[in-house]
């Protein structure tokens, strides 16, 4: 609500309203209180006690009855062309932001989720609310999880493990990430590999920072391995195009892969002692007021 503050006689401080200005303007406008009161749907003594109001607050006449008419005073000529302006800015203000489309929702996506998922989710997210746009960045857990805690993003769905405490993180779609090697790549018939006997192959791995690579280097550094990368890609797109010109075994996202598995150009391999699922999550600043438009990103997400 707008409002204006002034001291009254004995020194305290009220509020003329935005109702006062809008009776007030009413009141000049039709030149009655009782045609006031009509319009307004609202009582003629109300519309009555607020013109008094502001008359004993400011000390001042804004009418004058001849007639059973109303005449505004040069006072209250003076306060509707103030009264005007308040209204239309109030006007201004409230267009503003009842307009979905005029402040994008900034959604983040670590990379998995920005070559899988986050295109189809997005479109029905579109379809379903028409008024929401948005502004997507796609990079790895790590650059997203800062522009989360600095309020670049407001909202954001990752792979990987979130530590800050200041992100609340909600797990809303399963996800399975395996071994990987192309179809014709030397395994010598080997249909079960020990952690010891993948060290022995070239590994392409994403670079620092990917929550797919955290997950392997924890679950290796349980198991006393370290495998050194023969490849570090910034991108899935990379890995797979290693992967699929024979450079290596890789650890990828079931959904990144699932086309190629299915057209046997690339195979799954079963790694003793690794069998890693997680979940893909909303995640966003725990002092982040939730509007309409994150609720709608966040139910389209657990509804997929």
């Amino acid at each position: 609500m707008i409002s204006i503050g002034f001291s009254n006689s004995t020194g305290g401080l009220k509020m003329i309203t935005r109702k006062h200005l809008a009776i007030f303007k009413t009141v000049a406008k039709t030149k009655s209180m009782s045609k006031a009161a009509k319009l307004l749907y609202i009582s003629q003594p109300t519309i009555s006690q607020k013109i008094q109001e502001i008359e004993d607050e400011y000390q001042v006449k804004l009418f004058e009855r001849y007639s059973k008419t109303l005449f505004i005073s040069e006072e209250g000529q003076t306060l509707l062309v103030k009264a005007n302006q308040i209204l239309n800015l109030y006007d201004e203000i409230e267009h503003i932001f009842t307009k979905t489309k005029q402040f994008p929702l900034k959604i983040g996506a670590t990379l998995t989720i920005g070559s899988t998922l986050i295109s189809p989710i997005l479109k029905k997210l579109k379809d379903k609310y028409q008024d929401i746009t948005f502004q997507v960045y796609i990079d790895n857990t790590n650059v997203i999880e800062e522009k989360l805690l600095n309020n670049t993003l407001d909202i954001a769905l990752v792979e990987g493990t979130i530590i800050n405490q200041d992100l609340i993180v909600e797990p809303v779609i399963k996800d399975r990430v395996v071994f990987v090697c192309a179809q014709d790549y030397p395994l010598n018939n080997v249909k079960v590999m020990s952690l010891t006997e993948l060290s022995l192959h070239p590994f392409i791995d994403r670079e620092q920072g990917s929550g797919t690579r955290n997950q392997l280097d924890e679950c290796l550094k349980n198991n006393n391995i370290f495998l050194e990368p023969a490849w570090q890609c910034h991108s899935w797109e990379s890995v797979k195009q290693a992967v699929l010109n024979g450079h290596g075994i890789a650890l990828m996202p079931m959904k990144i892969i699932e086309n190629e598995v299915i057209e046997k150009s690339i195979q799954v391999i079963n790694v003793n002692n690794i069998s890693i699922e997680r979940d893909f999550s909303i995640c966003y600043h725990k002092n982040k007021s939730i509007n309409k438009k994150m609720q709608a990103f966040i139910k389209t997400c657990k509804n997929y």
